[in-house]
């Protein structure tokens, strides 16, 4: 039996509909038909039926779901083993990033671990948190570096790399220069300038002004934290960003944000998808980026 009909019928299962299951795999919805007709065959069960301009699972199909399922995933575990075994630990890991977490922590890590792993090509592409998830489902990247999502998405595996903060970020028009943090309550009478909701960062930014029960005045929303310093320099409002965007000087001053005296804080995390396992260096990549991330947190807790 090809693997291809056992992700075949993942696929539609998935969507319950054959037209978007053909083109997630890139295939015609003729073969597909062809590929869930085959395992049909082979199986000696139907697997869909029809339900309006859908399909959905019969209870045969249902109740091998789960089977089905840990056949594809098995597949996918053996090919990145023989790929192990086979290359000597070389390949591609594609990675997706938040552009703030590449630039403060990829920079000098990534010089220093493909210098000790040569055989291994790092591939990065940025977006936000959402737009990694999809990426990452969809299979184009194979690990994603960004805010951990407060809630689980059920086909990844997460690790956490660390914590980070929210900066305050302004001219002294809104901010005392001082070294003690911002209460939200005081911080969100004032112009806020933010992340959009490509960052995973401003769902936990939201959830935080809405527990300080004042709905905050956005003046701008960006995908870039070096517009909204441009802008905060400007005299238009008060940046909020992670604390790893630490790149901002005079006439700049930052402060870190605290609600009701709690530092307001995030995890960031590695995900990548259960069905398609990392090779042995994506493995030793994500505990060595841990590793730097802390020790790069630790440095800045000390400055």
């Amino acid at each position: 039996m090809d693997i291809r009909n056992f992700n075949g019928f993942i696929a539609a299962a998935e969507l319950m509909n054959f037209t978007l299951a053909a083109q997630r795999l890139n295939i015609t919805q003729s073969a597909l038909s062809r590929q869930i007709k085959g395992l049909e065959d082979y199986l000696g069960v139907e697997l869909f039926e029809k339900s309006g301009r859908n399909v959905r699972l019969t209870a045969h199909g249902d109740a091998l779901l789960d089977k089905i399922n840990d056949v594809v995933v098995a597949d996918k575990s053996l090919r990145v083993l023989a790929d192990n075994l086979g290359s000597g630990e070389s390949g591609v890991l594609k990675l997706g990033a938040c552009s703030q977490l590449i630039e403060r922590y990829l920079p000098t890590f990534l010089k220093k671990w493909t210098g000790e792993n040569p055989g291994v090509s790092i591939r990065i592409e940025d977006g936000g948190g959402p737009e990694l998830a999809g990426k990452l489902r969809a299979g184009s990247v194979h690990l994603t570096i960004s805010a951990r999502p407060m809630s689980p998405i059920d086909p990844f595996e997460t690790v956490s790399l660390g914590r980070l903060g929210f900066l305050a970020v302004a001219t002294e028009e809104f901010l005392s220069n001082e070294t003690s943090p911002v209460e939200m309550a005081d911080l969100l009478h004032l112009p806020i300038l933010t992340l959009n909701q490509r960052h995973a960062s401003r769902e936990v930014f939201d959830a935080a002004c809405k527990l300080a029960g004042t709905a905050p005045t956005i003046v701008l929303e960006s995908y870039s934290p070096h517009t909204l310093f441009a802008m905060a320099e400007g005299g238009i409002g008060v940046a909020v960003v992670p604390s790893s965007a630490v790149k901002f000087g005079p006439p700049l001053v930052g402060r870190s944000i605290t609600l009701k005296g709690q530092t307001v804080h995030f995890d960031i995390c590695a995900m990548w998808s259960y069905a398609a396992p990392l090779p042995d260096y994506g493995v030793r990549f994500v505990q060595a980026l841990k590793d730097h991330i802390v020790a790069e947190n630790l440095q800045d807790a000390l400055w």
